[in-house]
């Protein structure tokens, strides 16, 4: 298995770094089918959340004067046009249907990366085991809750990124949850810190954490004389080292390969009967797909397996994405 996750990250890197090496023929060709089928499309964002896409006839101080899609002329005027965004090849699909760029770029299978979640692109996750919602604030701070569908445990989430550079961007975060109604006196924490190198499109990712999780623990206590136990409850505090090592590129206009990997080390505390389960390691590793077809919407599927050092078992991942 660690020869596996070993091979798979390697392929991982290396279509990374064959991807951002492309060469001028490859480039010539990209902007060629930009060319092609976008028209030099622009996308307009108005003030209200509205957005047009078209060509942009003329502009001047006043107003914007866009060719539609459709064939209409709008004039737009200046103040309620909040920015204006150049579409480029990869926001079309092989149709030459929009489709837009990837929302959900800030996210793999569980783990999430150093690129922010924009003001605005909010998304929630369908998992098959419950919800997830991510809001996009300001700053390039998100916020975010996690649970299932019996609304236990109920996890929040925080985040905010910063870019480096154009192909580096990192990021601190951090996770607090309670086990709810499930369980009323469980109670974590998980602090963390991402780096990505790449870009949206095709990126590399490490993110290292180290949590905390307590809980009520009941144990039994007997002298050698009797046949009698005494139960006494007592606050526990069980920690973890994690790390991920993830990563996306695009295949196609509307197909993305993603691969997670995640790994726990656990420190278990001591009961009087010893130490808790014996694993010293806990793994995750999905290889996926991401198809997108329209914009604000998309479809991840994974081939999952979790292991310790005892156990091997395959893990389910269908997810859906949808923009709001």
């Amino acid at each position: 298995m660690k020869n596996l996750v070993t091979l798979v990250c390697l392929i991982v890197g290396l279509q990374i770094v064959n991807a951002q090496n492309t060469t001028v023929s490859d480039t010539v060709s990209q902007n060629t089918y930009s060319n092609q089928n976008t028209q030099q499309l622009y996308k307009i964002i108005k003030t209200d959340g509205g957005e047009l896409r078209g060509k942009i006839v003329t502009q001047d101080s006043r107003e914007v004067l866009l060719k539609s899609i459709d064939g209409r002329e709008i004039y737009i005027p200046q103040h309620i046009i909040q920015r204006i965004e150049k579409l480029d090849a990869t926001e079309f699909n092989q149709k030459g249907e929009f489709i837009g760029k990837d929302p959900f770029a800030t996210r793999y299978f569980l783990s999430t990366n150093g690129f922010a979640l924009k003001e605005g692109d909010s998304y929630i996750l369908y998992n098959w085991w419950g919800p997830e919602i991510q809001f996009g604030l300001q700053n390039d701070i998100s916020v975010g809750v996690i649970t299932t569908w019996i609304g236990a445990p109920i996890i929040g989430t925080v985040k905010k990124s910063w870019e480096l550079d154009e192909n580096t961007h990192v990021a601190i975060g951090g996770l607090v949850g309670t086990g709810s109604y499930g369980w009323f006196d469980l109670y974590g924490g998980l602090p963390f810190a991402s780096v990505t190198l790449g870009e949206e499109t095709k990126n590399i990712s490490l993110s290292v954490g180290y949590g905390a999780m307590s809980y009520n623990e009941d144990q039994y206590y007997s002298d050698e004389y009797s046949y009698y136990y005494t139960a006494h409850t007592q606050r526990v505090v069980d920690k973890a080292t994690m790390f991920s090592v993830s990563g996306m590129f695009k295949v196609s206009t509307s197909i993305s390969f993603v691969f997670e990997s995640f790994f726990v080390l656990p420190q278990w505390h001591q009961r009087d009967y010893g130490y808790g389960p014996s694993s010293s390691l806990i793994g995750f590793v999905s290889p996926g797909f991401r198809f997108q077809q329209k914009p604000g919407k998309a479809l991840q599927v994974g081939f999952a397996g979790g292991f310790n050092d005892y156990y091997i078992a395959p893990i389910p991942m269908i997810q859906w994405y949808r923009k709001f």
